[in-house]
């Protein structure tokens, strides 16, 4: 199957369709419609890609007379790659940085005459390359004159800089603007004075990778701290946090930028998605692009996003992945979306894709991470007239989602808005008509600019939107119709406190700090967690907050209404985990104390329940629910506990092993109610890897898996995953593993270069997932 200008991958029986064009980035899939359907004939030129190419003469072969023959070429793969922090890339191709020299090295049949010979490397961009376009360069090279090129230079230019007989070095510079991609190179000979005399050759070293330059200052991607550019653009390893925020750690992941086929893949993505070679100057076609492809709602992109209760059998869970090569390699060589993703499986994938560009990019979490559908900028919850989630009828608050940054200025924007931008391959809300997100200046998220491009006031909901409890009263009309009603109602004309003059539903309490909690990264240099939350949002009652919350809700589709005005409050409730963190098959203790802060004597009713959930904050079983009643005397104190046992959750947990928790109190004789939901994951054992200490390069070593059961039941049809530079395998076992039991796994690696690296393994079973291990060292010359 060829596709996008004649880069192929291997054909299989995965049929794709032409789809309406959605994507802002996605121009030149218009043309190829219009050659198909025959439907713009008479109004835009319709000349093939190949036709183009047939048709342009300084893209054919010339062979007259005495000219220059070149008979081989050095393009100097391994100084070039070690001066341009390239050298780790598997491809034959060289892969340069922009804005910088790099040398190459010509023999040809016979001396070079300086005099009379004439020489012109050309450079030729894309699938339809253009001198007007400024897709076909060609660079003369001056044999008489000697000079050193200049790092970012804004022009192209190739310098000589030796000549002797038959051989000649050259130097090529590229502008810090140069279009990203592989350029294919042809040189061009001529004699002077004899016009029968010329010669043009594609040269056979295969395209030259030009990547984005974050070492150089004029380059977009400038990034001033070497320790930050080795982290953001050269480290293949990471962490990507996970959990809640109550209990949460970084998963080990394989970023594998510098493996086959990353960086081919990165590339195919965008020429599969038809972006206009004027845009791939900057970083922002390219990530907003790669967002959209990354996901294939809208294309036959890498990954199919899947959050149900069940998967077909034999498929790959979200949770088996330890890293994205394994996935780029499938998609590559299978030609259809892989099966199947969730948020983090998509960040590691974008991470991998534009870091392999050049683009620094991180992995960043936001725990109590808010999904507003509405633009409303609240998260709705709401109970019945027994203090019962209503699961139905509420937005959603995941435990966390992964989401990126990538680091590059804003030309498009005023100024200061330059640094981190925001954006998101998770398939949750359209923008432009496609399912991406961003970028979005991470500045302007904090300062509510929800009014710049790219989907700020989503990623501003995401860290900032306030939680609002709603009671249903079943006063009236307690049926099913009339509940779907007026959940409509409320979401689309955003009524006021009450939506009825019966009291039917009422705004009970507003948890103004419930989402957009610990935001994470992994720390430069270390596997620590490095707190983002302060980029992303001012302190928790700080006047500041209220003021960017003020200048938000102009935006909202609220801006109209009035939900915040509370009753004073009587008694104070605190709701607490003892202790915050619970291993799977513990015990769960939940205390709520409450202060009766009134002179008077007063009755209080409320309900807890726990109930299994996705990471995604759906709600799926019910576990346990109980109700409390106290009367409390002035100026007293008073807890209530609430206990969940091990027998009385394990049979109710899906793969997730995700919980959450919903308590609402109300005080009798006042209007004062208390309400709050958070969720929480149940801490899961390791998996212990174990390699030697002196592990030498391309010699075979031998590790170690182990895994002890500790979590009181049994675990069928168990897998584990590794994944590293040295290593891509997957074990199964063939037994249940039993409670106390171990087992273990031997593995072989052989590392191809010397320097840090990391095996990363994970366990997956019938009944528990995401059980996962990592073990770092050092590789040394043989």
């Amino acid at each position: 199957m060829t596709r996008a200008g004649g880069r192929t991958r291997p054909s299989s029986s995965h049929s794709t369709t032409l789809r309406p064009e959605k994507h802002r980035y996605f121009t030149r899939s218009r043309l190829k419609r219009a050659v198909i359907f025959n439907d713009q004939d008479g109004r835009i030129n319709l000349t093939s890609d190949e036709e183009h190419r047939h048709k342009t003469e300084l893209l054919k072969p010339l062979d007259r007379g005495k000219a220059l023959k070149v008979t081989h070429v050095n393009v100097q793969k391994e100084e070039n790659g070690l001066r341009h922090h390239t050298f780790d890339y598997q491809v034959d191709n060289l892969v340069v940085r922009r804005g910088w020299p790099f040398t190459m090295s010509f023999d040809f049949d016979r001396d070079v005459d300086v005099n009379n010979d004439r020489i012109t490397l050309q450079l030729a961009y894309g699938s339809r390359p253009q001198f007007t376009k400024g897709t076909l360069l060609r660079l003369d090279v001056h044999l008489k004159n000697k000079s050193k090129p200049s790092l970012g230079s804004n022009k192209f230019a190739a310098n000589v800089y030796k000549v002797s007989g038959r051989h000649l070095s050259l130097t090529a510079t590229t502008p810090p603007d140069a279009f990203v991609g592989p350029y294919a190179l042809f040189l061009e000979t001529r004699r002077r004075g004899d016009k029968s005399s010329k010669r043009r050759q594609k040269l056979k070293t295969g395209e030259v990778y030009i990547l984005f330059n974050t070492w150089c200052e004029d380059d977009v991607v400038y990034v001033k701290d070497e320790e930050e550019r080795r982290e953001y653009v050269m480290n293949e390893h990471g962490r990507i946090w996970r959990g809640s925020a109550l209990s949460n750690e970084g998963t080990p992941w394989y970023y594998g930028q510098f493996d086959r086929p990353v960086l081919e893949a990165a590339i195919f993505l965008m020429d599969s998605a038809d972006v206009k070679y004027s845009a791939r100057r900057g970083p922002i076609a390219f990530v907003r692009t790669l967002s959209a492809m990354t996901n294939s709602n809208d294309d036959d992109g890498v990954l199919v996003g899947r959050w149900t209760k069940t998967y077909p059998k034999g498929c790959t869970l979200p949770t088996d992945w330890t890293g994205s090569v394994k996935i780029l390699n499938q998609f590559m060589s299978e030609n259809k979306p892989v099966e199947f993703g969730q948020c983090w499986v998509f960040a590691g994938v974008i991470t991998s894709l534009l870091r392999a560009l050049g683009i620094p990019t991180r992995c960043v979490t936001n725990f109590s991470s808010a999904h507003d559908r509405d633009s409303s900028m609240t998260i709705d919850n709401h109970f019945d007239e027994n203090n019962q989630p209503i699961k139905w009828m509420n937005d959603s608050v995941w435990n966390y989602h992964v989401w990126n940054e990538s680091y590059f200025k804003r030309p498009d924007l005023p100024e200061g808005y330059d640094g981190w931008q925001a954006h998101d391959a998770t398939p949750q809300e359209v923008s432009e008509g496609v399912m991406r997100c961003g970028p979005a200046p991470v500045k302007a998220v904090k300062l509510g600019h929800v009014y710049l491009n790219y989907d700020v006031p989503f990623v501003f909901s995401e860290v900032n939107g306030d939680k609002v409890m709603w009671k249903y009263y079943q006063n009236n009309i307690p049926n099913y119709t009339f509940l779907c009603y007026m959940y409509l109602f409320i979401k689309k004309n955003c009524l006021k406190k009450k939506v009825s003059e019966d009291g039917d539903m009422e705004v009970v309490d507003i948890d103004t700090h419930a989402v957009g909690k610990y935001i994470s990264t992994k720390a430069v240099g270390s596997n620590l967690r490095h707190d983002l939350t302060l980029e992303y949002k001012y302190p928790d009652g700080s006047k500041e907050e209220a003021d960017v919350l003020k200048l938000v809700h102009q935006y909202s589709s609220r801006a109209d209404n009035d939900i915040y005005n509370k009753p004073n409050e009587d008694v104070e409730f605190r709701i607490a985990m003892t202790p915050p963190i619970v291993g799977f098959g513990e015990k769960i203790m939940i205390e709520i104390h409450a202060l009766n802060k009134s002179k008077v004597k007063c009755k209080i009713k409320g309900r807890v329940t726990l109930t299994s959930c996705y990471y995604t904050g759906v709600l799926d079983k019910d576990i346990k629910s109980l109700p409390f009643y106290e009367t409390m005397l002035p100026k007293s104190e008073h807890s209530f506990r609430f206990d969940v046992s091990p027998h009385e959750y394990l049979n109710k947990l899906n793969l997730d092993a995700c919980l959450m928790v919903n308590a609402i109190f109300n005080v009798e004789g006042t209007k004062q109610n208390f309400a709050r939901s958070f969720s929480f994951s149940l801490l899961k054992p390791n998996l212990i890897i174990k390699v030697p200490k002196d592990i030498k390069v391309k010699e075979e070593t031998s590790g170690s898996v182990q895994f002890t059961n500790s979590v009181g039941i049994n675990l069928t049809s168990a897998t584990i995953h590794l994944e590293g530079p040295c290593i891509s395998s997957t074990r199964e076992i063939s037994k249940p593993i039993k409670p106390g039991e171990s087992v273990k796994i031997h593995f072989k690696i052989c590392p191809r270069r010397t320097g840090y690296c990391e095996i990363n393994a994970k366990l997956t079973s019938d009944q528990l997932t995401d059980i996962d291990g990592s073990a770092s060292f050092q590789i040394f010359k043989s």
